[in-house]
């Protein structure tokens, strides 16, 4: 258990708490002088699958206390919610973490700041920021109650001895950045999550350029990519435009739906302009419906618009009607954008239906005529939960005669985009990270400098 009075000064060091063999759960503590900061408190995509899967999840009410109990959070003083911790024998104390800095606006670099102090300010870009409002006017976010500091690149960040550059990444979600970390010792730098395959790859090449110039001591990359087999697909955002008009021409006068990411703008944007060159309308969840309202305020995003570029799927809700008083009170504002399950099964051809995979039953009611198309536009299935997501999936597409298309294009670079990466980088000391197989940088780099990180074990870098 952390456990350092404020008064006390640190020699710079790193411990990882999340992120180590793993892929997501990032939760990077960097310690130096009088500063102690996280970048990123993400959720772990296999965080207790053991003791929590199969519909049995850790209990709202109790807090921290099942995550302590098997391990899935780290107990650290001086960071979490008195409420929080009440269940636990941990207890409270004044915030003794002076930031929590995040990359980007994905559950697994921010999935568990619902249980850190209020007191403790959140610094991120100002476009999450703007998926924070979106997501906490649609049922909250784990950054509700925070008090939010925003950053863009060319920024400068002062946070007690530390400077941190925020400079901007092309991901799978907009707003994502890398940071290069000024600290006594020298220049840190951490990735985050980045590509260079998408719309925005340059940006990409923009932080690449700074960390090289910045001669780091220590590079925290992500290697999510890096491993023996890599079974992504390596299709860039505009080969997914290509495949799915493709697709949709080939289709005609039938339903085509797809699971894929809500916040994944360049998606959004990829499948209504293919749904343009083919007479279709791009069709929405209530929650996509807020993240494009609120991102409509960012001066930097290409959004489609609200009714004249895309539409609202409209679920039934209780009375099995449209009934306004259905519907909670932040969706009554998407209402006017709606298209019903009626409307769809008459006009099948006219649409491209953005369906999550927790509402394929909506798929009983539309009765969609066979013949009729799926496109899987995620990731592949990297684990058993995945596969097992994967074949209810296909379960449900064969059932109604559709046929089952993946084509998607990855939030994260190739496996040998992130290793050339990291040699151009040529940090004294690189800590691979959100990846199974750290090991792997030891051999495909050739660098001496590989650390491979310990979860919870203190790094000096001095």
């Amino acid at each position: 258990m952390i456990s350092s009075p404020r008064y006390a000064l640190s020699r710079l060091s790193l411990t990882l708490y999340g992120g180590v063999n793993e892929i997501g759960g990032n939760k990077i503590l960097l310690e130096d002088k009088d500063a102690r900061i996280f970048f990123d408190f993400g959720a772990g995509f296999s965080d207790g699958l053991e003791y929590f899967s199969a519909g049995v999840e850790p209990r709202r009410v109790n807090g921290l206390g099942d995550y302590f109990e098997f391990g899935l959070m780290p107990r650290i003083r001086g960071l979490y919610a008195e409420d929080m911790l009440d269940p636990t024998d941990l207890k409270y104390s004044k915030p003794e973490i002076d930031a929590i800095v995040l990359s980007h606006y994905h559950s697994d670099h921010q999935g568990r700041i619902n249980f850190v102090d209020s007191q403790i300010p959140i610094y991120c870009g100002e476009t999450t920021a703007l998926f924070h409002e979106a997501y906490s006017s649609s049922g909250g976010s784990p950054l509700d109650e925070h008090k939010i500091m925003t950053f863009r690149t060319g920024d400068k960040k002062k946070i007690g001895s530390l400077e941190i550059r925020p400079i901007h990444v092309d991901h799978s979600i907009p707003g994502a950045y890398g940071f290069i970390i000024e600290t006594s010792e020298g220049a840190v730098v951490y990735t985050g999550d980045l590509r260079f395959h998408g719309t925005k790859g340059g940006m990409t090449e923009d932080f690449l350029e700074e960390a090289i110039e910045a001669k780091p001591i220590c590079l925290l990359t992500e290697g999510t990519r890096v491993g023996t087999i890599d079974v992504k697909q390596n299709l860039s955002e505009p080969e997914v435009f290509r495949r799915t008009e493709d697709l949709l021409k080939r289709i005609d006068k039938k339903l085509v739906f797809s699971t894929f990411r809500g916040n994944d703008i360049d998606r959004i944007n990829t499948f209504h302009a293919a749904c343009m060159k083919t007479d279709r309308k791009l069709l929405i969840s209530m929650k996509t419906a807020a993240i494009l309202h609120y991102l409509a305020n960012d001066k930097n995003l290409k959004v489609p618009k609200l009714g004249s570029d895309v539409q609202v799927y409209l679920r039934k809700k209780s009375s099995g009607t449209y009934d306004d008083k259905d519907y909670y009170k932040w969706e009554r504002d998407y209402l006017g954008y709606g298209v019903t399950c009626d409307e769809i099964r008459n006009h099948q051809g006219s649409f491209l239906l953005h369906l999550d995979m927790w509402n394929l039953p909506e798929l009983v009611d539309l009765k969609p005529d066979k013949g009729g198309a799926y496109i899987h536009s995620a990731s592949e299935a990297f684990n058993e939960e995945g596969e097992q997501e994967e074949a209810v999936i296909r379960n449900w597409v064969d059932h109604f005669g559709f046929s089952y298309d993946q084509i998607h294009a990855s939030g994260h670079a190739p496996g040998e985009d992130i290793i050339e990466t990291a040699k151009k980088i040529n940090a004294k000391t690189t800590i691979p990270l959100h990846t199974e197989h750290p090991e792997l940088f030891i051999a495909l780099t050739r660098m001496s400098g590989i650390t491979l990180p310990v979860k919870q074990k203190k790094i000096q870098l001095n």
